[in-house]
């Protein structure tokens, strides 16, 4: 039984692998394709089809993406009729307009007094210091060219595939490439396209007024105090975004720990190309600030009163055990306070094309190593936020439990058996359920809703609330 059980999941390993790399394959053709189209990338030959060769499974030599990079910026003509020697003795003679080109523009450097390490295979972090440069970003001020890929990550280019060191193909390379050109340059709101090529390959992006023009700014202190609804909406539930926030590229950005080692806010533009294609993994070997393992049988239907609460959640973006994006958060904030507004996030990604703003800030108060609760902010930003406009405050309490939110130590109230008892009749006398996948909300007598999951429903007496977060069902009309 073991031996057919280690088989099948080999053969499980080896076929998940085979279509991650199917995957991959097909981004890197579509890239290495658009590039071809538009005389940025000129592969290594044609085929008898007369269809281009771009020999993506490749190593790639300093030479060669020296010049991909100066065909990106439209620069190749320029070094050709410019440029005629080098000082660099290892060059081969059809690379030198280029490699001297990018050297005087201050794009490259050499490996020595006279060389370039021209066959030399490029590595990601030189490739990716490569495309910064082009970009506007300077080695050394804005970021580290060894650490060239946490820069990358940051404007969407890359999306963490370079943290460890690997062999850089020519397929990475047109990846990373075509990503630039959708990438905003460095001080400027043209993308890297519309800089070379006066081409304009995204719709332009703006935030829709009632975001533009909002001066709400967030205070702890101006947070009502938690009455038994698990989260609350603020400012009409519009989000305080900015232009520089906007991107036509998806990308996740992980606040530093502080101090204390506690979580700070994580931004991310989310895509359905973020999200995961495979299960999530345990995570109990990271211990957030406040971390405490105890249970409360008697009072919380999973029995344990923490959970490893992700910021970004890993159904919308893949994130596994990043501890920046973990921080110790109870059962009913993860479950009945955040999960309502992921789920809806992650049905409205699965059936969009459009990207998601999406910033999730731990508010602790003071020196608390746990977090009074979790600011959520979203916007759909192609659409102007139709789909999604969200802005509230989803409290870290659990109904019964009493937190020191200093120490992350709890006891159980003496009453905590009638609080429980007086949530569950709010539920029982509730005139609305609203369904936090689909979005929508209903009068709970809908048969609508009778066929809705336990796991999604939300129930409320506050018409107001419910509006300003959900649909009305076409069927009662709630």
């Amino acid at each position: 039984m073991k031996k057919l059980l280690s088989a099948l999941l080999i053969a499980w390993l080896v076929l998940s692998a085979g279509i991650f790399c199917h995957a991959a394959e097909d981004e890197a053709r579509a890239a290495a394709d658009r590039l071809y189209g538009l005389g940025l990338f000129s592969g290594t030959g044609i085929a008898s089809d007369g269809s281009p060769v771009y020999s993506l499974d490749r190593g790639l030599t300093r030479q060669e993406a020296i010049t991909m990079v100066l065909s990106l910026m439209g620069k190749t003509r320029e070094a050709r009729e410019t440029v005629f020697q080098t000082h660099f003795l290892d060059v081969d003679a059809w690379a030198v307009p280029y490699v001297g080109y990018a050297f005087r523009q201050g794009i490259t450097a050499g490996t020595g007094p006279d060389s370039f390490g021209a066959h030399k295979e490029v590595t990601a972090a030189e490739y990716l210091t490569f495309l910064l440069r082009c970009l506007g970003y300077e080695n050394g001020n804005d970021f580290r060219w060894d650490e060239a890929a946490s820069k990358t990550d940051w404007l969407g280019v890359t999306r963490g595939e370079y943290e460890n060191a690997q062999r850089f193909t020519r397929a990475d390379a047109v990846v990373c490439s075509e990503r630039a050109l959708h990438a905003f340059c460095r001080g400027s709101e043209q993308t890297l396209s519309e800089k070379v090529l006066g081409l304009a390959l995204d719709a332009p992006l703006s935030l829709p007024a009632r975001v533009a023009d909002n001066t709400y700014a967030f205070r702890l202190e101006d947070v009502p105090t938690y009455e038994g609804t698990p989260f609350v909406v603020l400012n009409a539930g519009i989000p305080s975004f900015t232009e520089d926030d906007l991107s036509h590229l998806s990308f996740e950005r992980y606040g530093e720990m502080d101090g204390l080692g506690r979580c700070t806010a994580a931004l991310a533009c989310l895509h359905r190309d973020l999200m995961p294609s495979d299960s999530r993994h345990s995570i109990w070997q990271i211990r957030p600030s406040g971390w405490h393992t105890v249970r409360y049988d008697d009072l919380i239907a999973d029995r344990y009163l923490y959970n490893r609460c992700h910021l970004v959640a890993f159904s919308l973006a893949g994130e596994q055990d990043n501890e920046r994006n973990l921080i110790t958060g109870t059962y009913g904030m993860n479950h009945d306070g955040m999960r309502g507004f992921e789920t809806r996030v992650a049905n409205f990604l699965q059936h969009s094309d459009c990207h998601v703003l999406y910033r999730s800030t731990p508010v602790f108060d003071g020196q608390d190593l746990v977090a009074r609760g979790v600011h959520l902010e979203a916007m759909s930003v192609e659409d102007g936020g139709e789909g999604i406009l969200l802005n509230v405050f989803c409290y870290n309490v659990q109904p019964g439990i009493e937190i020191d939110y200093r120490t992350g130590d709890s006891r159980a109230m003496e009453n905590a058996a009638q609080i429980i008892e007086s949530r569950q009749a709010v539920v029982s006398d509730a005139v609305y359920v609203a369904n936090t996948k689909t979005g929508k909300f209903h009068y709970t007598w809908c048969s609508a809703a009778a066929a809705m999951s336990e796991l999604n429903r939300y129930y409320s007496n506050d018409r107001d609330e419910l509006i300003e977060l959900f649909e009305p069902c076409r069927i009662c009309n709630p």
